[in-house]
């Protein structure tokens, strides 16, 4: 049975350097669409945004968050979209027909985006110069070209170098390699591990917040995070304001004593390894 992984983005640590934004592009030969604009588009499978009104901060990873049931997967005509045995949901954009009609007659509307829950993801278009028709685009991470070497794909591409030494692949097989924005980080910022693991970090890393679900998280030990979402409205305009909210709110966290803070986070963390060990053992 494969490890379910995700992503994590320890938010304090991010200095928006976009290293990660640029290596997701080289990796997957995304075109430039949309020169100088910093929100999610079908040029760009992750992007590093602000959740203030004023950009210095936190920065928060934007993308698909890879929902445990993602309706996208359920609604595609064209079974594009696949939720993989290591959490990630793929994408075979050699199947992917936006507009087209499948064989028992239902038409491509994009109800991936429609029925996304996190702010509309995936996007449609052509989006890499690896093929030429149009798909859908969206953060996979890096499935077929990270994980397991019985995962890799070379449809996808070549594999990303390995980050993790013997010992560690021989543990966790899906850690030989990383996705391309989690070792391409200079200020380590990410994290790729399996859920279970990040969320004992989250746990015990003594995060005073923290939000995620399915495949990617995040947490800070300084900021109250609202939740990310793919929207560019959303994310440009509902979250700083959330954001400012929460934070104000929590501005007199002295009075507020951190074990507190902390037990009330274990356990909700370790209700979410509950569920998913649960979810896991079920599937087995």
């Amino acid at each position: 049975m494969a490890n379910v992984m995700a992503i994590f983005q320890d938010v304090d640590k991010c200095m928006r350097c976009n290293g990660c934004v640029i290596s997701c592009k080289r990796t997957w030969q995304m075109k430039a669409l949309n020169y100088g604009e910093h929100k999610t588009a079908p040029d760009q499978r992750v992007i590093i945004k602000s959740q203030k009104r004023i950009d210095n901060g936190p920065f928060i990873r934007y993308s698909c968050w890879h929902c445990p049931d993602p309706p996208c997967v359920k609604r595609c005509p064209f079974k594009a979209l696949k939720k993989q045995a290591n959490g990630a949901v793929s994408i075979d954009p050699t199947l992917c027909q936006p507009d087209a009609t499948n064989a028992s007659g239902v038409t491509c509307t994009r109800q991936c985006t429609a029925d996304c829950q996190r702010g509309g993801y995936p996007k449609v278009g052509v989006g890499s110069d690896l093929f030429t028709t149009p798909d859908a685009w969206k953060c996979t991470m890096c499935y077929g070209r990270a994980g397991a070497d019985d995962q890799l794909d070379a449809a996808f591409g070549n594999p990303l170098p390995s980050n993790s030494t013997p010992g560690e692949i021989g543990v966790i097989p899906e850690r030989a390699h990383w996705p391309s924005c989690v070792y391409t980080c200079p200020a380590k910022a990410m994290t790729w591990d399996t859920r279970t693991n990040i969320m004992n970090v989250i746990a015990t890393g003594g995060y005073i917040s923290y939000v995620g679900d399915g495949g990617v998280f995040w947490a800070s030990k300084k900021f109250v995070l609202a939740a990310p979402k793919a929207d560019p409205f959303v994310e440009d305009h509902v979250t700083p304001l959330i954001s400012d909210v929460l934070t104000k709110s929590v501005s007199k966290a002295a009075l507020v004593p951190t074990i507190v803070a902390g037990g009330l986070l274990a356990v909700i963390a370790r209700r979410q390894i509950n569920a998913s060990e649960s979810a896991t053992n079920g599937e087995g």
